[in-house]
């Protein structure tokens, strides 16, 4: 994760303390805030939707950016600095992905529905299509991630899981970018389906840590 991004998400983080916003509170559109904090629209972009998936803000159609909780923002900070920091920061994120998510799948193996797997098809075929256009598939990549655990069927695994991958997407991006990953990865996570599908938890397991350990960052 870039300084500047990194920057933004404390400049947020002050800008709330400071002006006393609490739940319910707008925040400056992504334009103010570009403008006072001397960044990119793109970069603060990004930092509000990082904030979005911790659940920490709301954007409501043609209202703006509101406050969501109250007193837990600064949650986004720590992670940020703990995930992006530390040296060890990454091994110790990387690890407990592949906890959380070696567990779920082998829970998908026994609780997925139907739909859940038409639903992981269709996002390798949406990276697929998204990557033959140009495209790097950041966003596909993390909702086939969220939807396999989510196929376990284990709610606060998922709430576990969402926080701590959220903050790594612009390293995913680099993974992707090598050359002929993409390719390569989508193929493993069409292994990890077709594991999940024949309920053969060992194997989707297997393939999962294998897919796990190719895009590691």
């Amino acid at each position: 994760m870039d300084k500047v991004y990194m920057n933004i998400l404390k400049a947020i983080d002050e800008i709330i303390e400071e002006d006393g916003l609490i739940a319910g509170d707008k925040l400056p559109s992504e334009r103010e805030l570009a403008e006072r904090l001397d960044a990119g629209r793109s970069s603060v972009r990004e930092a509000f939707r990082a904030l979005e998936l911790l659940d920490l803000i709301e954007t409501r159609k043609g209202e703006g950016t509101f406050v969501k909780q109250p007193g837990s923002h600064r949650l986004a900070e720590l992670l940020a600095g703990f995930f992006l920091r530390e040296p060890k920061a990454r091994q110790d994120l990387s690890e407990t992905r592949r906890i959380i998510e070696a567990e779920a799948v082998r829970l998908a193996c026994e609780r997925h529905e139907a739909w859940q797997l038409v639903k992981l098809k269709e996002l390798i075929e949406e990276a697929r299509n998204g990557s033959e256009e140009g495209d790097v598939p950041v966003e596909e990549d993390y909702a086939f991630h969220k939807m396999l655990v989510q196929s376990g069927n284990n709610q606060l695994m998922l709430n576990i899981w969402r926080p701590l991958v959220a903050y790594s997407k612009a390293a995913l991006k680099s993974s992707l970018e090598r050359e002929g990953r993409i390719e390569k990865a989508l193929r493993e996570h069409e292994l990890i389906v077709e594991a999940i599908e024949k309920r053969d938890a060992d194997a989707a397991v297997s393939a999962l840590l294998e897919h796990l350990e190719n895009s590691e960052f």
